[in-house]
This record gives structure tokens, sequence and C-alpha cells, in this order.
């Protein structure tokens, strides 16, 4: 077997509602873990999922920055995409990552002498049913488009 195709992490594309954050973020990871009051039975493989939006970035004053939108937006649930090999249109081979961001956390200030400042945050990403034979499927609230 040939070894497959790697996919590097630049020029991704990472929007919230409609406006492209890939330039005020350096860190994007999507992970699943037990969703809070979970319960798992007998006849379950696994308790409710959840996923985490982490993010690592730019703090800015800018109104229109990554930075400020977190603070702008807490309490509320926005769309969000993430295309890590930049494509615009989804491919079998290169899906875009769809879910709802719920914006329950606020950045933190971190400030060092001399340094630039910096924000990592985790986010909740709106769960719903696992689907994952749906078209397109889903997994616990986040979509994966291939097409």
């Amino acid at each position: 077997m040939a070894a497959s195709t790697r996919i590097k992490a630049t020029n991704i594309k990472f929007k919230i509602s409609s406006t492209d954050y890939s330039c005020d973020a350096d860190s994007i990871e999507l992970s699943l873990s037990d969703a809070p009051g979970g319960q798992q039975t007998f006849c379950e493989v696994q308790p409710l999922q959840e996923w985490k939006l982490k993010m690592s970035g730019i703090a800015s004053g800018d109104s229109a920055s990554l930075y400020q939108l977190l603070f702008a937006n807490y309490g509320t649930e926005v769309a969000f995409s993430v295309a890590p090999q930049g494509n615009t249109t989804a491919t079998s081979s290169a899906p875009i990552w769809e879910g709802t961001v719920i914006f329950d956390t606020l950045p933190p200030l971190n400030m060092t002498a001399g340094d630039i400042m910096a924000f990592d945050v985790e986010l909740t990403v709106k769960n719903s049913v696992h689907t994952p034979s749906a078209t397109p499927p889903v997994y616990f609230g986040l979509t994966k488009k291939t097409s």
C-alpha cells in the first residue's frame, strides 16, 4: 500500500458564522469526551459524548477579531466550520466539519512583558443525536460534509 496523503495544517479555513478567523488562530482542536450527566446503560457501547472546540490565537482589540468575538458573543450559540485542508467545497478526501459552538467560556487575559498577548479557550459544541449513517453523517453534533 502506498503512503496515505498527509494533511498539513496550513491555510485552513476556520469560520464562525460566515467570517473566516484563520488569521487570528494558531491552533484549533475538536475533541470528543463524555458529556456531563451521560449515563451508560448495559445496551450502549458508550455514554453520551460531547465535542469541545479548543482554540488558541492572538489577543486583539480590533472589533472584528476572534478575541473580541468571544467576548461579544458570550452566552450565545453560533454556527462554525473547519476545513483542515483549506478547501471551500467539501469532498470525500477533504471534508468540512460543521457544528454549533456555545460561547460558554471567556478567553483569559494573558500578559507577559515583551510578548504578544495570546489566548487559549475551550468551548462546548452543541450536542445532537449521534447519526453516523445519515447523509451527511452527524457525530454527536459535529457534521462531516463530504459534498
